[in-house]
């Protein structure tokens, strides 16, 4: 994605989080999805196919769908620079999570780790650890819990462990949480991902 087109769809998601009325903002979300399409597709074909998976173009364009409204739920307009690399990222997370359980990927232990980002993961153990990771999360029957839950994991991701991570607004996450629940509920989930991916807060 170039950075004129990175600047339009900046714009639009600008446009699509200010806008309350359901129509508009499915129009302008169609209109993001169609600029993002091309390059979202590509990046999941281009990721299975490191997996050793193969879909039809047609499945390719529903996941590419499904990745990009996730990607859009939990995208940020503070706290991400680039909007491809968020993208990006999420879209790997989310492949992870609709992969990890249902098929035995050929995912290198490298691109796991790098997808994770996680301290002091043991490589041999990491891709059970996300297995019950991805059980716990669909153990949550709430929605909404499960929007915190994703943010938790993606918080322990090195690009954003240097930095102080704010909580967006509710609305931008849509959880309709209230902030101070929804610091303490991700508070809880991220001891509790640690506690699965058996990694130990630094001292200081």
């Amino acid at each position: 994605m170039d950075a004129k087109t990175e600047i339009e769809c900046k714009k639009l998601i600008h446009k699509y989080y200010f806008y309350k009325q359901t129509g508009r903002k499915i129009k302008i979300r169609n209109k993001l999805y169609c600029i993002m399409s091309g390059d979202m597709q590509m990046w999941i074909k281009n990721i299975l196919k490191r997996w050793g998976r193969y879909e039809i173009k047609e499945e390719i364009i529903s996941i590419s769908f499904d990745a990009f409204l996730f990607c859009l739920e939990r995208y940020s307009i503070e706290k991400e620079s680039s909007l491809s690399k968020f993208f990006y990222d999420a879209t790997r997370y989310f492949l992870l999570m609709k992969y990890a359980k249902k098929d035995k990927v050929r995912l290198p232990a490298e691109e796991l780790h790098e997808i994770l980002k996680i301290d002091n993961t043991p490589i041999n153990n990491v891709f059970d650890n996300l297995l019950t990771i991805a059980e716990f999360r669909d153990c949550l029957t709430n929605d909404k819990e499960k929007l915190v839950w994703d943010d938790a994991f993606m918080s322990l991701c090195d690009r954003t462990s240097d930095k102080t991570r704010t909580i967006v607004k509710n609305s931008r996450y849509g959880t309709g949480i209230e902030d101070s629940a929804y610091r303490k509920l991700k508070k809880v989930f991220i001891s509790q991902i640690k506690l699965i991916m058996n990694v130990k807060d630094k001292i200081r």
